[in-house]
């Protein structure tokens, strides 16, 4: 499989998302909209990628955990940015070698780390697709974040 652009889609669409988040006010930030608020998601999407990086970097400060829920809006947006950015660059190096996943079931197994990455970027790909509804259903007029639509704008 190529990922050539794969890297740069992920920076541009994350980018389109927080570009529309830094303008919501405070009360709609907050909103719950089928169950979930911008905020919620946005928290997840950056709890997801700490979670990431912690382990690859064989993480022993849990505190980053705690620090993110209590980030204010523009801190929480930057930070997914900062994330978004590191991924993107370790994707493009498509790494080699294997890693221990040890948080997601009882019995610990083995994956390539560029899978491991390629998780982390369908998730917060995932959750995007979820901004997109609730923001949708709180009347903003949501980017598009297609793949062909990077292409569109890039190329």
């Amino acid at each position: 499989m190529v990922f050539k652009y794969l890297a740069d889609y992920h920076l541009w669409a994350g980018w389109k998302m927080r570009e529309l988040l830094s303008g919501l006010d405070s009360d709609t930030f907050v909103k719950i909209v089928a169950g979930k608020s911008p905020k919620d998601l946005i928290q997840h999407i950056v709890l997801a990628l700490e979670t990431c990086f912690y382990f690859i970097d064989d993480g022993k400060d849990e505190s980053v955990f705690d620090r993110v829920k209590r980030l204010p809006r523009q801190e929480l947006l930057s930070r997914w940015e900062i994330l978004d950015t590191r991924l993107s660059h370790a994707i493009e190096e498509i790494p080699q070698g294997k890693i221990t996943v040890t948080h997601i079931r009882d019995e610990p197994f083995e994956i390539d780390i560029f899978d491991f990455f390629l998780q982390y970027l369908l998730h917060t790909t995932h959750h995007r697709g979820q901004l997109a509804v609730v923001l949708s259903n709180l009347g903003y007029d949501v980017p598009g974040t297609d793949y062909l639509m990077f292409f569109g704008e890039n190329m």
